[in-house]
């Protein structure tokens, strides 16, 4: 079994960067999964309901495909998760007697994380003086895929705060509340075109709420689901794609403003 699996362990060793983001991406699919199914069986009654009885078994392979998955992968991308968090307080950290004090715990959680990690946490050593008479590592400036979602969560420059130059657009809270108002708005309202949120006559979620009619209480209100001609549908698409896209860094150095410039 060991020599089947050699190949295997060798291809993950190989994509220690990726790591985290595999570990992580399974465990969303994974849960994902297991959530569909709660919902269909509690909340949509997907075991009774004969309209949804094509629905039925691959929802019970997804079920217990999403449990089997979150059983062996959740603990690994919990234990994964906690290395990336360590090391990043370790690379937002200032102190040379707290860096000195942390290394041993920071040099694990960046090595377990991959070589570009690794090279980073040496370039922070570098740049606060633990590691003197050193080059900056050129892994440093590599990319790793998690990158993304870091730069996204952590910006205060986002392309609406270049747009519109007001402080409040540049707190965190503030672009993450619009990041998740635009990702989840874009994702329901895709669900819904799809595959519906209103209640049909039958009395199943499948008909696509119609936005326009349900906002001015017009009849019918909703559609057998997918249906694609509510133009005010693709407007709700557009204005969440476009929230998210907003709330994402800017590009390039953010220009000094010319008021600071007089006042100093």
């Amino acid at each position: 079994m060991s020599k089947l699996l050699t190949p295997f362990k060798s291809w993950w060793e190989g994509q220690r960067e990726r790591h985290l983001f595999i570990l992580g991406t399974l465990s969303f699919i994974s849960f994902s999964m297991v959530m569909w199914s709660i919902v269909f069986f509690f909340f949509m009654d997907g075991a009774q309901v004969s309209d949804l009885e094509h629905l039925r078994t691959g929802t019970w392979i997804g079920f217990f495909v999403g449990v089997t998955a979150l059983i062996f992968v959740g603990p690994e991308f919990i234990h994964y998760q906690g290395q990336w968090s360590y090391l990043m307080q370790t690379l937002n950290t200032t102190s040379r007697a707290e860096l000195g004090r942390e290394r041993k715990e920071a040099e694990e959680a960046a090595k377990t994380l991959g070589k570009v990690w690794s090279a980073r946490l040496k370039a922070h050593y570098i740049e606060h003086g633990l590691l003197r008479g050193r080059s900056v590592p050129s892994e440093a400036e590599n990319s790793v895929p998690e990158d993304v979602l870091i730069n996204w969560w952590a910006t205060d420059d986002s392309r609406l705060s270049r747009l519109v130059n007001l402080e409040l657009l540049r707190e965190h809270w503030f672009n993450r509340s619009l990041a998740f108002i635009g990702v989840s708005g874009f994702l329901l309202q895709l669900y819904n075109m799809f595959w519906g949120i209103a209640t049909s006559e039958n009395g199943t979620r499948e008909n696509t709420l119609h936005i326009w009619e349900y906002l001015n209480g017009l009849s019918p209100g909703s559609y057998a689901a997918p249906h694609f001609d509510d133009i005010s549908g693709w407007v709700l698409l557009l204005l969440t794609a476009m929230m998210m896209w907003m709330s994402f860094p800017a590009s390039g150095e953010r220009p000094e403003s010319t008021v600071a410039e007089e006042e100093e």
